[in-house]
């Protein structure tokens, strides 16, 4: 059982898979498998994956008709064998040193269960705060998830992202099952996630490359179907959060009230960001 499975779910990824491979052979920590998702990608970019994979044993590709990412993060976790899991993007890279930083931890604190480390921003919008990602409070100790959620979960900031994570599959247990979503599904699982962990832990370790912009990515399509089907992916991650939270064992009345209130700003926000035609639309939705 090797101590990390990385995962990378792929769709036409061809002009940006070599690079994210290459960051992810270069790690100094050797112990790690590779799983790639190819979600129907038309282009070469599982021809890429096999030449790295005829090099490397650890790099193991899968190749499905295309079902959303949402089930293609599904598929990626259960084929992984590691012990903790990490999510990378196609069109990002990761930092020489990170598996080694997290195996370092790991030890340290005795295997907790949700590692989260830092980010830059590659690409960013000049006008927004690049650390809006990332939380440099209370690193290199352990709290309970609770207090790691209610830390994080800042107006100004977000945390509800996989690639921010290294996370014990067995966390994952009970919630693999995710909404059938092509986005927001990241907002359905990571509070969830973090709320169960018995042991967290955040180091200030910038570990992760994050691409603002990627082409083929449907948060970037500004046309109004778009649009609608972010909107209501959004919905459907919300009322699956707030159904599995209520689920977790040990969560109190202050806890429940803490995450009502937290979701319902962030629905608030969303439909406040949506246009004209569709607050209309989905107003009785939202409300």
């Amino acid at each position: 059982m090797p101590m990390f499975s990385i995962i990378i779910p792929v769709y036409n990824s061809a002009k940006t898979i070599r690079e994210c491979l290459e960051s992810i052979v270069a790690q100094s920590f050797p112990d790690f498998e590779v799983i790639i998702v190819n979600d129907g990608s038309t282009d070469e970019t599982a021809e890429i994956v096999k030449s790295f994979s005829e090099n490397d044993t650890r790099i193991k590709l899968y190749s499905f008709p295309n079902s959303g990412v949402s089930e293609t993060r599904r598929r990626g976790i259960s084929f992984s064998t590691g012990e903790y899991i990490l999510q990378v993007d196609s069109d990002d890279t990761i930092n020489s040193e990170l598996l080694d930083r997290l195996s370092e931890v790991i030890c340290k604190f005795e295997f907790p269960e949700v590692i989260r480390f830092q980010c830059e921003l590659i690409g960013d919008n000049p006008d927004k705060d690049h650390q809006r990602y990332n939380c440099y409070s209370k690193l290199y100790r352990v709290m309970p998830g609770m207090e790691a959620l209610k830390l994080w979960s800042k107006p100004d900031k977000k945390y509800a992202l996989y690639w921010l994570f290294a996370i014990k599959k067995s966390v994952f247990a009970e919630l693999l099952f995710l909404p059938q979503l092509r986005c927001h599904e990241d907002l359905a699982l990571i509070p969830l996630l973090i709320a169960k962990a018995a042991t967290v832990v955040g180091i200030d370790y910038v570990g992760y490359n994050y691409t603002y912009v990627s082409e083929s990515s449907i948060t970037n399509k500004t046309d109004i179907a778009s649009e609608r089907l972010r909107a209501m992916d959004f919905l459907a991650a919300y009322d699956y959060a707030i159904e599995n939270f209520l689920k977790i064992d040990n969560i109190g009345p202050s806890d429940v009230s803490f995450f009502l209130r937290d979701f319902d700003a962030r629905k608030e926000d969303k439909f406040n960001s949506l246009s004209a035609q569709l607050k209309e639309e989905l107003y009785d939705l939202f409300h």
